[in-house]
Parts: structure tokens; C-alpha cells; sequence
């Protein structure tokens, strides 16, 4: 079965920084207890510019660990690994 991936763009300002990593921080945790890993990405030359990657083993697992942690899956397709 093919894994899943799926990506969301954020953007924050300097003051808001701490609260949304911590905000992160524990979305990675809820995540990982529905069979998720959870990676953030920033780039360097724009500080508060980051993107979001959630993979799970198939697309099911990642849609449910989406609903079950309220991360909103509104123009954030899933994507399915192609087997080369």
C-alpha cells in the first residue's frame, strides 16, 4: 500500500513565534499517537515561513490522525507515494 503525504504552508510574525512551535510541539506529539510522523520546515532566509509535512503509512491512517488532531484538511490534498 502506497504511504501518504501532505503539506500546509505557515506564516508567522516574531512575536508569534514560541506559541506556535509550542503549538507544533504538541501536534507532533498527537500525531505520532495515531501512527503519523510530523515534520516542520523552515526556510532560512524568511524566519516565521514554514511548511508542514504529515506522512502516515497509508491514506486512511493519515486522514483519521488529521480528524483526530483537528488539523484542518481544507486545501491540503493528501498526497499517495508512487511506486517506482
Amino acid at each position: 500500500m502506497p504511504r501518504a503525504l501532505a503539506t500546509h504552508g505557515l506564516h508567522f510574525s516574531a512575536t508569534e513565534r514560541e506559541g506556535v512551535l509550542a503549538s507544533l510541539r504538541a501536534r507532533k506529539a498527537a500525531l505520532r499517537t495515531h501512527a503519523c510522523n510530523y515534520w516542520v520546515f523552515e526556510d532560512r532566509a524568511l524566519p516565521g515561513v514554514l511548511i508542514e509535512f504529515y506522512e502516515a503509512s497509508d491514506v486512511e491512517t493519515l486522514e483519521r490522525a488529521r480528524a483526530a488532531t483537528g488539523v484542518d484538511p481544507h486545501g491540503h490534498p493528501i498526497l499517495s507515494e508512487v511506486e517506482l
